[in-house]
């Protein structure tokens, strides 16, 4: 009963959408519903007809008559139900569509820890399913409400015909029927039941195939020979699918076999009754041929009727992972764990206060305040009861070695992840109190792998296809240095990137995307800009150098720079050095030099190392 409440809602909440975003659908079924519902008694009594009239000695003519009646009646009402099928495909979907729409806005909205988490990229591939193929899930629903009321229809007539001929005969016709029918829900059912099994390894082998004829991947594939371990783990994949489909197939051959068993008992049982009958003179030759035809004609309405029936029923259930995927929430748990901070004695700023602008920039202060957070699924703290406070307009450098949690303090920040316990405060606000979008519009960031979309330019930084803020855009640009590489290029800002969708398409150098990205987050001009260590690939000069300028270009807003290359970030008004999640040393440049801990420590092994390179350098010119 639970189940066929589940399956009612589902349908109510397909239809309600159906009316929502092409109400016309309903009017289509209504039409194609007569005409479908009508159109198989045409050769169900014709041939009675001209049978009966030839037995008869009917006329020439008469005969010729009912002929090109049925025919004409057949033409008129084959023409509609394609037209109507073609027409209404069309609208089905416009409808699909719409899901498909649902289920973008929900992925793009929805938190970002479930980008990370195998269950929920599992729930998206299933929820996906339910509604891009037109033949499973939503479309399926659609496609089967369309034509079932008039099988209906024409159901009814069959049973209005059959029942003249006798009682009996119908009950049988129908009871074999719905035998076959349960026997098809219970496979439809196992299918089902294996649909987490099956999406986890369709999704591998979907990797697995993108992978393999991804460009970006093209340089590895071929230097490290990759081939052989994507493939493995491909036909692997493929392999546990091909198992999978098999046992569903076997259940459903199981089906499918007793449904011809019936059948041939069935059709065994009529057609000794109707030969009986007719030798009995209780039927005529042309009522032998039209029950015969009406018998045929009703076991295949029927059969498909409840197939379709099946199909909805288990299609509806599968709308219940979409639906459930659109109210997907997140998990909340708390734990409080205690740890000890490191502080360097408090000096001077290095960093002088400047005049403000006529205008001035609206500052924000940010407080950690005893965070504590894991990866969901992980067992092991990135943070435990971490506090860290950063002024309005101050320059934090967050520097150590990978893996010390630099990354993840800026996810935390960005609203990426939420603590497991603790405050992150913005002025003093909790930040769990701004709207998504006002806590979004607060921040610039250039993460680590910056990502290029095959838009135009303009489009890269901006992230809009209409109007922008001409002035910021060309202070984004120039600020920068942008500028001269766009105006050199022959559609200037509106040049195509990669090689994607244009086959004239650009494609930046690596420091050109890190450009690129920075004019992102100055067109943004979030009042908290952050660095998320961009610069990973360029030598420690080159870094430097763009720290420097990026610098230059926040003015009096709030910044925090990541880095384990220690040089690069020198400038900034207080550096914290973080190791397994905490902040073990904290000031100046000068200040932890002077405590000659673990940044002084890393500091001269960075400083020896650079040398040396420097040295090897000069050497090779001389060489040279």
């Amino acid at each position: 009963m639970k189940k066929n409440r589940l399956v009612l809602e589902n349908l109510l909440y397909v239809m309600k959408y159906v009316y929502q975003w092409k109400k016309s659908i309903y009017l289509s079924i209504v039409v194609y519903s007569i005409f479908l519902g009508v159109s198989p008694f045409i050769w169900i009594f014709t041939p009675k007809l001209l049978i009966d009239e030839l037995t008869a000695g009917g006329e020439a003519e008469k005969l010729l008559k009912i002929l090109i009646l049925a025919l004409l009646l057949s033409g008129a009402t084959g023409f509609a139900t394609e037209y109507l099928q073609g027409n209404f495909r069309m609208k089905m979907n416009a409808v699909r569509y719409g899901f498909i729409r649902m289920l973008s806005d929900k992925a793009m909205k929805m938190r970002y820890h479930y980008t990370e988490d195998p269950k929920t990229l599992n729930d998206i591939h299933i929820a996906l399913e339910t509604i891009q193929n037109p033949q499973k899930g939503i479309g399926l629903i659609i496609l089967k409400l369309f034509s079932i009321p008039g099988n209906l229809i024409g159901f009814f007539v069959f049973m209005a015909i059959l029942y003249r001929l006798n009682p009996l005969i119908l009950l049988l016709l129908v009871l074999t029927v719905y035998l076959s029918y349960l026997a098809m829900v219970k496979a439809k059912n196992y299918e089902r039941g294996k649909k987490d099994e099956l999406a986890k390894e369709r999704r591998e082998f979907y990797y697995g195939s993108a992978t393999m004829s991804d460009f970006q991947y093209g340089k590895d594939i071929r230097i490290y020979g990759l081939k052989k371990i994507i493939l493995s783990k491909n036909i692997t994949a493929r392999e546990k699918i091909l198992s999978i489909v098999r046992s569903i197939q076997k259940h459903i051959f199981k089906a499918s076999l007793m449904e011809g068993v019936l059948s041939l008992l069935r059709e065994g049982i009529v057609y000794l009754y109707l030969i009986q009958q007719v030798v009995s003179g209780s039927l005529t030759i042309g009522d032998f041929v039209m029950y015969t035809m009406a018998m045929n004609n009703f076991i295949t309405w029927m059969e498909a009727t409840m197939k379709d029936l099946a199909d909805i029923r288990i299609q509806a259930l599968y709308v219940s992972d979409f639906r459930e995927f659109l109210k997907k929430e997140e998990p909340v748990d708390s734990i409080k764990i205690e740890e000890g901070v490191k502080v360097a004695a408090k000096g001077k700023n290095s960093k002088e206060d400047i005049s403000k602008e006529e205008n001035p920039i609206e500052q924000y202060s940010i407080e950690f305040r005893k965070v504590s957070f894991l990866y969901p699924g992980s067992s092991r703290y990135i943070f435990k009861d971490f506090s860290l406070k950063i002024k309005g307009g101050e320059r934090l450098a967050l520097v150590g070695i990978n893996g010390a949690g630099k990354t993840t303090l800026v996810k935390l920040l960005t609203g990426l992840y939420q603590p497991d316990e603790g405050q992150i405060l913005i002025n003093g606000k909790d930040s769990r109190e701004y709207t998504r979008t006002e806590y979004n519009d607060l921040f610039s960031v250039v993460f680590q792998d910056i990502k290029i979309l095959s838009f135009t330019i303009k489009e890269n930084i901006t992230f809009k296809d209409g109007d922008i803020n001409k002035m910021r855009y060309e202070k984004a640009l120039v600020q920068s240095g942008l500028k001269e590489k766009i105006s050199s290029l022959t559609n200037k800002d509106n040049t195509m990137m990669l090689k994607v969708l244009d086959e004239e398409g650009t494609e930046f150098s690596g420091g050109e995307n890190q450009k690129l990205a920075m004019a992102r987050a100055l067109y943004k001009d979030g009042n908290i800009l952050i660095m998320d260590e961009p610069t990973a690939a360029l030598d420690a000069l080159a870094e430097y150098k763009l720290y420097q300028e990026f610098d230059a270009m926040v003015q009096e807003k709030t910044a925090i720079y990541i880095s384990h290359r220690l040089s690069s970030t020198r400038f900034c008004d207080a550096i914290a050095f973080l190791e397994n999640g905490k902040i073990i040393e904290y000031g100046t440049h000068e200040e932890l030099m002077k405590l000659n801990g673990a940044y002084a420590n890393m500091f001269q092994i960075q400083a020896a190392y650079y040398q040396e390179e420097k040295a090897n350098q000069k050497k090779e010119e001389v060489r040279s």
